[in-house]
């Protein structure tokens, strides 16, 4: 079993670790000053993973009135710095507390400006900063980002939450439920990752799509397809999908949609299927809540837990993360292995 592998099978007990202290009076005392800072919009930015993980607590707060936005540090750092005004909240985003745009933007930034930092390192000079810092309370990978990723979903959405005034012990008891449906799902990790590996063979590139809560998956996703397995991957809101990319479907393409209960899921499932019906090979991500229908050859449904949209990410990772770990044995590198990066960028 490769070091990437390991990081993925230990994510559930290493979620509950760490909300187990996001649940104790320190992180609940950051959550509370969150709770009564004042501020006209609040931006998210980091890269890579850091980046995408504050996805869903974006969608979250726009649907409930509350101006935000998620930007990739070096854009912010290079061609949208105007928009960090003096009442700005920033969130900010880096499991080392060291990448080079994030460093570079501290440096930039005026001391008035405030700043919630997210790291695994609170000594870090982002850790630093922040006037207030969330640790992530996980170990450091081996490989590419893993668990820090699901940690830092995990804490963009308690601020979120906190923003909203969301009852906090119910919000934790949803995620104790959440942690504990992924490490069932791993439990037959060997035989999940078969029928995903057997159905994508010889897939030249992969699609990866969805939309919504989900958007923060597909995006990391792609980014764990492209990092793992150096795979060509392009990853698509699903809406937009089909306004001009569904012309790339034909026998030869390869696409995952995720389809969570919610909002959209039929949308998704319909998705998938005109796909398939032209061609293509799809893995359709969904959950329990999906109606019961013959999927046919060209569809792979892998059916998970049912939980609240919201937290659908945490899971629909899952098989996207254990895709690319077969896709890597495949081509016979070491899954997560660097070639040209390395686990902290800094250098822009």
């Amino acid at each position: 079993m490769g070091t990437y592998l390991e990081d993925i099978l230990s994510q559930p007990q290493q979620l509950q670790t760490a909300l187990a202290v996001y649940t104790g009076s320190d992180v609940r005392q950051s959550l509370e000053t969150i709770h009564k800072m004042e501020f006209s919009e609040l931006i998210f930015a980091g890269m890579g993973s850091s980046h995408f993980c504050a996805l869903s607590a974006n969608v979250y707060l726009a649907g409930h009135g509350i101006r935000s936005q998620v930007i990739s540090a070096g854009e912010l750092l290079h061609y949208e710095y105007g928009r960090i005004k003096t009442d700005t909240l920033l969130c900010l985003i880096s499991q080392s507390g060291e990448s080079a745009e994030i460093v570079r933007l501290l440096k930039k930034l005026p001391d008035d400006i405030q700043v919630i930092a997210i790291t695994n390192n609170p000594e870090s000079t982002l850790g630093k900063r922040g006037n207030v810092t969330l640790p992530l309370c996980v170990s450091d990978e081996k490989s590419v980002t893993t668990r820090t990723y699901l940690a830092s979903v995990c804490l963009t959405l308690l601020i979120a939450f906190t923003m909203t005034g969301e009852d906090m012990d119910e919000v934790f008891k949803e995620l104790r439920k959440v942690y504990g449906e992924m490490g069932q799902y791993l439990e037959d990790f060997e035989c999940n990752t078969k029928k995903l590996a057997d159905f994508s063979l010889n897939s030249k590139e992969i699609n990866v799509m969805g939309r919504g809560y989900a958007i923060t998956a597909v995006r990391a996703g792609a980014l764990f397809f492209r990092e793992v397995a150096r795979y060509g991957t392009t990853d698509f809101d699903s809406a937009e999908f089909r306004h001009g990319p569904m012309e790339t479907v034909d026998d030869g393409f390869f696409g995952i949609v995720l389809a969570p209960f919610g909002n959209t899921q039929m949308l998704g499932i319909h998705l998938a299927r005109e796909i398939a019906e032209k061609g293509g090979r799809v893995v359709l991500v969904t959950d329990a809540g999906a109606p019961d229908q013959k999927w046919g050859d060209n569809i792979l449904p892998v059916i998970l837990p049912e939980v609240p949209e919201i937290y659908s990410p945490f899971l629909q990772i899952l098989p996207l993360q254990l895709l690319a770990d077969a896709l890597a044995k495949e081509k016979g590198i070491v899954a997560g292995d660097f070639r040209w990066g390395s686990k902290i960028t800094a250098v822009e």
